[in-house]
């Protein structure tokens, strides 16, 4: 027999309770209500721990080491109308009622979330940041924004893993100093170069990564940053209203993606430390980080889908913050029609500007390349960067917002000598 939910009801009527962002407090959608979190956490926790008790005791262990099944079937408190949901699903709407069904036995013991951040956001903030986000965009094909609809969309609490550490790091560089001077009928040009050396430690802090394998992680990072100020203790009563998953990634297995950030970081941060040189390339760098135990978070997220041409278009919006990101379609007319557009503008401008072509008189072959390679690259550039708006979903590769530049520490430096090179050039003489 399937186990109950255990549903989130008014008290006053037994109508739907859903958290309401503007205010903070759960509302009832029928006799309009409003409760605290805090009332309605002590209302229902028995409730929730009968459920997760009953529930615990029908399923084998879970966990990161164990095999999870990935179904599971519960019927809803409210109706009796049996629910089907994945293993890490803990809070879904029942879609026979409407009523917000907790699914019991999911948020207990190690994956009961230690912090979550509310939403801020409501659904028609996410429609307009949608709505915004297609605004301006020089290659989206116009009947994408005038005729495409939002087939899905739901605030979700996603799962985070963020993570604290000390970081102690060393990195070589190789780094050159040129001068250039005229000797005689020739330009000289010395370089000498360094071998340069830097140790320094620094602290990270709430570094985080989705635990989720259902999430896109490119769509997940680029929504940062949360602001961790509205970070509070977890409680359920957050919940209703919105989906919650559960984490099916642990927090080992996700360190990775954090440690990688962290070290790029911290070369990063070296390097800054090296100055006073023309040029400076990273040779090798160092890290060890020393953890420490990672918190358990939900974050609000508001996952936007749409399809148009037969393609499918993810969208995620940070729900406290309101930054959303996606990928959108391209229009290849319109990618050569702006090329052939600012290669033109470019070409005249070049044109009209004869002094520059009178540095080149003598070579007919470098002028056909300064009046037409000069605007091919300008076009090329503009619309590279114009490709980019359409791209904004990407992976995070930096901790940056996540590193406390306070606690940095130079631990070690040298800069040590090792030769000069030295090129010529003939300076060719012109007889006026």
């Amino acid at each position: 027999m399937a186990v109950e939910s255990a549903n989130y009801q008014c008290p006053s009527c037994g109508g739907v309770l859903r958290y309401f962002t503007g205010t903070g407090e759960l509302r009832c959608d029928y006799c309009d209500s409003s409760f605290t979190v805090a009332e309605v956490e002590a209302a229902f926790a028995p409730r929730l721990e009968r459920a997760d008790s009953r529930m615990t005791d029908t399923l084998p262990p879970t966990g990161p080491t164990h095999d999870v099944a990935p179904m599971r079937t519960y019927t809803c408190a409210s109706c009796a109308a049996e629910l089907v949901c994945d293993a890490t699903t803990a809070i879904t709407e029942c879609p026979y009622c409407g009523n917000q069904a907790v699914v019991p036995g999911v948020l207990v013991d190690e994956f009961r979330p230690d912090l979550v951040i509310p939403f801020k956001l409501d659904k028609a903030a996410a429609v307009s940041a949608l709505s915004a986000h297609y605004k301006g965009k020089r290659f989206l094909p116009g009947a994408f924004a005038a005729n495409n609809r939002i087939d899905k969309i739901q605030g979700v609490y996603v799962p985070f893993w963020l993570y604290d550490a000390e970081v102690d790091a060393s990195a070589r560089f190789s780094a050159n100093r040129s001068r250039t001077y005229r000797a005689g009928d020739e330009e000289v040009t010395e370089t000498d170069h360094y071998d340069v050396y830097r140790a320094g430690s620094m602290s990270f802090r709430r570094v985080p990564v989705d635990g989720s394998a259902k999430m896109s992680d490119a769509h997940m990072d680029a929504i940062e940053p949360f602001d961790y100020e509205g970070l509070v203790s977890f409680s359920m009563a957050y919940l209703p209203g919105f989906a919650a998953n559960r984490f099916d990634l642990g927090q080992e297995e996700c360190r990775d993606r954090a440690e990688r950030r962290i070290i790029s970081t911290m070369e990063d941060v070296l390097r800054d430390t090296v100055t006073g040189y023309d040029s400076v390339c990273t040779e090798s760098c160092d890290a060890k980080a020393s953890w420490q135990e990672a918190k358990y978070a939900l974050l609000p997220v508001w996952v936007l889908y749409t399809t148009w041409g037969g393609r499918g278009f993810l969208f995620a919006m940070n729900g406290q913050t309101g930054k959303l990101v996606g990928d959108l379609p391209i229009a290849a007319s319109k990618v050569v029609a702006w090329f052939v557009g600012i290669f033109a503008v470019a070409l005249g401008m070049m044109i009209a500007a004869t002094s520059v072509f009178d540095l080149f008189e003598d070579d007919k072959t470098l002028r056909l390349a300064a009046q037409f390679g000069v605007p091919a690259l300008v076009a090329i550039v503009t619309c590279l960067y114009f490709y980019s708006e359409m791209r904004t979903a990407r992976e995070a590769t930096q901790a940056n917002g996540f590193m406390r530049r306070e606690t940095f520490d130079l631990t070690d430096k040298a800069d040590v000598f090792t030769s000069t090179s030295v090129t010529r050039r003939r300076i060719e003489r012109t007889d006026k």
